[in-house]
């Protein structure tokens, strides 16, 4: 069995998944006034890697979209709030109106991420900014990446440029490969090209085990 991890630096999860990104994540500069804010949200864990003021946020209140932020944010000291279960922008948001929002709250993100967070603090009259500190840049060429997918059997997708990259890019209609989404929203990206996809708990500890069984 063979498992492509589509998602750029992926950490090696087991023997049978191969990380294999199909795009670059380069910095940006950015300049921002951290008195401003008193709370800061990352949206991945390359808004983490690429924010260039990381640290200076032990006065801050600072929150996470998912587990691999977390750990990333962890690395510098940080203990990140985090949503329970939807690791998304809906989870974030569930989040702060269980938790409530005191101050000006910054979004750190790539440049052309979802602004679902910002839109929804904004409308709620709780200010709101965003720092865009890195961006997401195909490949010139995907003739040499087209050989690592011939014989796999399962494709995870972490972003929707992925799927795009890969559909638009790489796909062969050779063999029967298993789409593995980790959320709703790159689900319907990979239907929008006419296949099926089932959802996994990405950061699962079980991760394997809930691959095989889809497989199987």
């Amino acid at each position: 069995m063979r498992i492509i991890d589509t998602r750029p630096f992926a950490e090696r999860r087991s023997e049978s998944i191969s990380n294999v990104p199909l795009y670059d994540v380069k910095a940006l500069d950015h300049i921002i006034n951290l008195e401003n804010y008193r709370n800061i949200i990352f949206q991945s864990a390359h808004a983490v890697k690429n924010f260039g003021r990381l640290k200076e946020l032990n006065n801050k209140r600072i929150l996470a979209i998912g587990p691999a932020t977390s750990k990333e944010l962890k690395k510098s000291g940080y203990i990140a709030e985090q949503p329970k279960e939807e690791f998304n922008s809906k989870g974030v948001i569930s989040h702060l109106i269980k938790t409530g929002v005191e101050g000006n709250t910054l979004v750190v993100k790539g440049k052309g991420g979802l602004s679902e967070i910002s839109d929804y603090l904004n409308s709620a009259s709780f200010k709101t900014d965003e720092v865009d500190c890195y961006v997401r840049e195909p490949y010139a060429s995907y003739d040499q990446l087209k050989k690592d997918f011939i014989d796999c059997d399962a494709v995870i997708f972490t972003s929707v440029l992925s799927v795009e990259i890969f559909f638009q890019h790489i796909f062969q209609r050779k063999k029967k490969i298993v789409f593995l989404p980790i959320s709703s929203r790159i689900k319907d990206a990979i239907e929008s090209y006419g296949h099926n996809a089932t959802v996994i708990n990405y950061f699962s500890k079980n991760l394997d085990e809930e691959i095989n069984s889809i497989l199987l």
